[in-house]
């Protein structure tokens, strides 16, 4: 699969050079805190199909765009997103955001709508909504070396693999920081749902997002809403690949009615 940069903020994962008529669905992909661009391709073999386009989010501060700062305003880099994201497409989109990129695709949407580019499906995973994020701006900048290497032990970062945390802790943390504070000075401001289909998604074990917040997304979207539960925790699709796309296919198939409400016992 080869990657090649599109636009200063999207990435494409590509597998074929020709552009199908009509124009394809893409989905695009946002990574949660602490991650990039290359976080999400573990994703696609089963979430996209052929002749669809996927496009991720590489936010500044990191990977090839290390030089660049960090975003401070999530809202801001949101605008910016959805502005590229409908320069660089032509037909139905899919938001795919996990944790911190699950609310900045809830942003992207309402821009994009803005931008007269309707979302066919906005799918939030491991996400409080925008009214219930906790994250406090002073506790962020409190925490010690130690603190992150803990919160980086305990699942704060999927990209590290079996890497020694103390080895890396020098590259992680600034990047983790960075994002963490970019979530926990987010304001969403008033209520302003959207009107697509969204799909709340979760670990049944995640430790910082209970199954009630993934239901309380049901109040920021005026259209098809369910939510559904896998086991795992935090970073629950890893291993659970084609589960966590098949939920999101099934929407887009069958684009849900009414509130749905399932677990992945259900599925």
């Amino acid at each position: 699969m080869r990657r090649r940069q599109l636009t200063r903020l999207l990435w494409e994962f590509t597998e074929q050079p020709a552009r199908p008529e009509p124009p394809p669905r893409t989905f695009v992909l946002a990574p949660f805190g602490g991650g990039s661009a290359y976080a999400l391709a573990e994703w696609l073999p089963d979430l996209r199909a052929p002749g669809e386009r996927a496009l991720a989010l590489q936010y500044p501060g990191r990977g090839p765009r290390s030089a660049e700062p960090h975003a401070t305003d999530l809202t801001a880099l949101a605008a910016a997103a959805a502005q590229e994201i409908a320069d660089a497409t032509d037909g139905p989109l899919v938001l795919v955001g996990h944790s911190l990129g699950a609310v900045l695709c809830y942003e992207i949407a309402h821009r994009l709508h803005d931008l007269a580019r309707d979302v066919e499906l906005l799918a939030v995973s491991a996400a409080r909504p925008p009214d219930l994020q906790r994250l406090d701006p002073a506790a962020v900048l409190a925490m010690t070396r130690d603190d992150w290497i803990a919160e980086l032990a305990t699942g704060g970062n999927a990209e590290l693999g079996e890497s020694p945390l103390a080895d890396i802790a020098d590259l992680a943390i600034p990047v983790l920081r960075a994002d963490y504070l970019l979530l926990a000075r987010y304001r969403p401001g008033p209520p302003r749902p959207l009107t697509c289909p969204l799909l709340a998604l979760g670990g049944a074990a995640d430790p910082w997002v209970e199954r009630p917040y993934l239901d309380a997304w049901r109040s920021w979207t005026t259209g098809p809403f369910a939510a559904a539960v896998l086991p795992g925790d935090h970073f629950y699709y890893r291993g659970a690949t084609a589960a966590f796309g098949g939920l999101i296919r099934a929407r887009l198939r069958h684009p849900v009615t009414a509130d749905a409400r399932t677990t992945g016992r259900d599925l």
